[in-house]
C-alpha cells in the first residue's frame, strides 16, 4: 500500500500535468478512470491510502496523455448535449460547438414526426442528441466508416434510443435510388484544407482520423456535395444544417442564395461563424 492519499496523489498529478489547460480537471478525471471510481466515491475516499495497481494505471494514463493523447481517447468517453458516448480513434471527439446543430434543429418548425438524415455521423452524437429530444422523430445516421457506425450504435444503445437506423453510405450516395425524402438534413462534415492540416493541434493532427476532418485543398469539397445536391433528398421547405469552418461562412452561403430562403449563420461561443442553415424553397 502506497503512503501517501488520494489527496496528494490528486496534487501530484495536477503538477505533472501542468502544460494542460485544466490540470485539475484532468487530474480528477484520469485518477477517477484509473481507480474506475464515480464523481462521489472520488471524493470520499480523499484520505485513504492509495492501492499500487491504482498508482500504476494512472501512471500510463499520465504518460500517454504527456505524450498527446487527448483525454477523451484515455478515458474511452465523452458528453455531449448532456449525454455519454463512448469515443475511441475511429470517430472525431465531439466538440461543444457541435451542439449548435442540435439547438438549431430543434428550433426549427419541424413536422410532429420528421424524416431526419444526419450524413457523417461520427459517434453518432448528433442523431442520438435529435433521437433524444424529437422520440417522434425517425432517424438515417450515415458514414462512410464500418468502425464508427459500430460505435454510433453502441451509443444509440448506451442511449436507449430505437429510433435510429445506421447505414454505411458516402454523403449520399446510398439514398441515390430510393424516394426518400427527409424534413431535415444534419451534417458536420470534413472541412479542414489539406494545407491547413500541419497547423493542426497535435492531439487532434496525431490521434484524431484524418479521414474525417480533411476536405480537399480548400475544406469545402464534402460541404460543396452536400448543397449541390441536399435540396434532391428535401422535402420543399426542409431545413439543411451544416457545420463549417473558419473563414468558409460567405462562400457557403453564397452558393444557397438561389435555391434556398431563411438563410443564417450561427456564431459558436468564441464568435466564429460555426453553422450554416437554410430552408429549401418550397415550389
Amino acid at each position: 500500500m502506497s503512503s501517501k492519499n488520494l489527496e496528494q496523489l490528486f496534487r501530484e498529478t495536477a503538477a505533472r500535468l501542468a502544460t494542460s489547460s485544466c490540470p485539475f480537471v484532468e487530474a480528477r478525471l484520469l485518477i477517477k478512470a484509473a481507480g474506475k471510481m464515480d464523481e462521489a466515491e472520488f471524493f470520499r475516499r480523499m484520505s485513504e491510502p492509495v492501492k499500487p495497481s491504482l498508482e500504476r494505471k494512472l501512471n500510463q494514463l499520465v504518460r500517454k496523455r504527456l505524450s498527446g493523447w487527448p483525454v477523451a481517447y484515455l478515458l474511452g468517453r465523452r458528453e455531449f448535449w448532456g449525454l455519454p458516448f463512448r469515443v475511441n480513434r475511429s470517430v472525431l471527439i465531439p466538440r461543444p460547438e457541435t451542439e449548435l446543430v442540435v439547438e438549431k434543429a430543434l428550433s426549427l418548425p419541424l413536422p410532429p414526426e420528421p424524416l431526419i438524415l444526419d450524413l457523417g455521423t461520427g459517434s453518432g452524437n448528433i442523431a442520438i442528441s435529435l433521437g433524444k429530444e424529437l422520440p417522434a422523430a425517425r432517424i438515417i445516421a450515415t458514414d462512410i466508416s464500418l468502425r464508427a457506425l459500430k460505435l454510433a450504435g453502441e451509443n444509440a444503445r448506451l442511449n436507449q434510443l430505437t429510433n435510429i437506423r445506421f447505414i454505411q453510405s458516402n454523403l449520399f450516395k446510398a439514398f441515390e435510388q430510393s424516394k426518400l425524402s427527409f424534413d431535415l438534413i444534419v451534417s458536420n462534415p470534413p472541412y479542414v484544407a489539406q494545407d491547413d492540416w500541419p497547423e493542426l493541434d497535435r492531439p487532434v493532427k496525431d490521434f484524431e482520423p484524418q479521414k474525417a476532418l480533411i476536405a480537399g485543398r480548400d475544406g469545402l469539397k464534402f460541404i460543396r456535395q452536400l448543397v449541390r445536391k441536399a435540396s434532391t433528398f428535401l422535402k420543399p421547405g426542409g431545413f439543411l444544417i451544416i457545420e463549417i469552418g473558419a473563414g468558409q461562412a460567405a462562400e457557403v452561403t453564397g452558393w444557397l442564395e438561389s435555391d434556398w430562403s431563411e438563410i443564417e449563420v450561427l456564431p459558436d461561443y468564441s464568435g466564429f461563424p460555426r453553422v450554416v442553415s437554410a430552408r429549401r424553397v418550397s415550389r
